[in-house]
């Protein structure tokens, strides 16, 4: 195939974030090495900043951003970045449809799953049908294997821990303003706060009783805890992930104890009859069913947006680098049809995390032990099936570089701009997205930061799960490495 030049309309149609399509760069399947991960999209900020930061020289990338799910990077790599490549460039193929369940089930069967063909002309239509190279799962395959969320026998895979993922609880904005309004007038947040502040301070918060409730279908109205929703329907929505999520697993493991305990009470099911990749999610005006089911992170994020935009009160779980830093999945066009179709709607105007038990998802509180809600990640690769030199080249660049500070500190300092979490002008920018505490082994320990901003910067894990060598999503998370605090 002869080298080509990325036609100018498609390079037009790419979205961007840094780095993104250049038409002056040129790739053929002669020089390019293709290597596919598929799993999980709690992590596609990371990897698109691992790609931007680390990997690609960023005069010679393009980026092909085909929708939530499905985007890749090709590009020529920086000196340095990774070795045993067999071409000049690398293209970085992502899947992140059905979660972490497909980066594990695949790998094990050694099935196929559809992936952009980068070397197409019309790369934002056109698929091809591959194996993936590597496997990204939120949790370790084990449990996820036992909580239904994956199949096949895991032992046939080697996994190797990728980073630590927080997990938030995402409402509509009516949703927020409601609960500060209410926490204000009950004292549970400071008299100085006011309704639509934006700051960690006013930050309202449910216990985790509170959202198990909800998270099991106990809870189905929001006078239940006292609120009225003033455009008169009071349901309880519920934006979720499929069962093969790591995230649905994670939130499970966290809020249900399931399956760690046998019996446990199980999350409520998706009700509402709408495809899991919907493009308008939960947008009729009249809606039927409470509970969406999505495939990816951004199609849930869409649900919830969706709801604050027709004045219902939603809750969701997400990781918490959505919305915003990923830019496939910050914003989205009102669907065909309606009243403002064609406007761009930016989700970061449509929905807010609020805290659990009186912590906010904050790099800090993790590292501080506050906040529990965060799994350890891990990329995963076949045993059985050889990887190719290329796919080998990139598993060691990945597994050296992932948590580099210059992938994890500007991925933190993007979260969610101003408006989802913190204040304008509050440099304190979390996205949750840390190195965990084991990639400090074979140390003294990592020097652990005096203030939030430098856990911002240097943000490693000082708690983990995998306290005997062996990742366990059910073992409550301990300190492996002293903090020195004692609050």
């Amino acid at each position: 195939m002869k080298a080509k030049v990325l036609p100018l309309a498609v390079a037009a149609a790419l979205a961007g974030v840094a780095g993104s399509a250049s038409a002056a760069f040129t790739y053929s399947a002669a020089d390019t090495a293709v290597v596919r991960i598929s799993g999980s999209s709690a992590t596609n900020g990371q990897l698109k900043l691992y790609a931007t930061n680390v990997l690609c020289d960023p005069a010679n990338t393009t980026y092909i951003n085909k929708d939530s799910n499905n985007y890749a990077y090709v590009c020529k790599p920086k000196a340095g970045a990774i070795s045993g490549l067999t071409k000049a460039n690398i293209a970085i193929v992502k899947n992140s449809a059905g979660g972490s369940g497909n980066g594990i089930s695949p790998l094990v069967a050694h099935s196929a799953l559809s992936f952009i063909d980068v070397f197409s002309a019309t790369p934002l239509t056109t698929t091809v049908n591959a194996v993936p190279d590597i496997g990204v799962s939120d949790e370790e395959p084990a449990l996820l294997v036992k909580a239904g969320a994956a199949s096949g026998d895991y032992t046939k895979l080697n996994s190797y821990g990728l980073n630590v993922v927080t997990f938030g609880v995402p409402v509509t904005l009516g949703l927020r303003n409601a609960l500060q309004q209410a926490q204000i007038a009950s004292g549970a947040l400071p008299s100085s706060c006011t309704v639509g502040n934006e700051s960690e301070a006013c930050m309202p918060s449910l216990s985790k009783a509170q959202i198990a409730s909800i998270f099991t279908g106990s809870m189905v109205d929001w006078s239940e805890i006292g609120l009225s929703n003033p455009y008169g329907d009071n349901a309880v929505y519920v934006a979720r992930r499929v069962f093969s999520s790591g995230t649905q697993t994670g939130s499970r493991a966290f809020f249900l104890n399931d399956p760690c305990t046998p019996g446990a009470a199980t999350f409520v099911a998706g009700n509402n009859g709408e495809s899991n990749t919907k493009a308008d999610a939960c947008n009729a005006a009249s809606y039927t069913g409470t509970v969406f089911e999505g495939s990816g992170g951004g199609n849930v994020e869409t649900c919830v947006t969706n709801h604050e935009r027709n004045h219902r009160w939603a809750i969701s779980i997400n990781s918490t680098e959505l919305p915003g830093v990923s830019g496939d999945q910050s914003e989205l066009y009102a669907a065909a049809g309606g009243a403002d179709q064609g406007t761009k709607i930016d989700n970061k105007d449509y929905q807010r995390h609020i805290k659990i038990d009186g912590f906010a998802p904050t790099t800090w509180n993790v590292a501080t032990g506050k906040y529990l809600n965060w799994v350890e990640a891990a990329m995963n690769v076949s045993n059985v099936y050889a990887l190719s030199a290329d796919a080998t080249a990139a598993l060691n660049a990945m597994k050296r570089d992932f948590n580099a500070p210059a992938v994890l500190s500007s991925l933190n300092s993007g979260f969610n701009t101003t408006a989802l979490l913190h204040a304008a002008g509050d440099t304190l920018l979390d996205a949750g997205i840390i190195a965990p505490a084991h990639s400090m082994d074979g140390t003294a320990g990592p020097v652990f930061p005096a203030t939030k901003l430098d856990t911002q910067t240097t943000p490693v894990n000082y708690y983990t799960h995998n306290l005997l060598n062996s990742p366990n999503t059910c073992q409550p998370a301990a300190t492996l490495w002293a903090t020195g605090l004692n609050n």
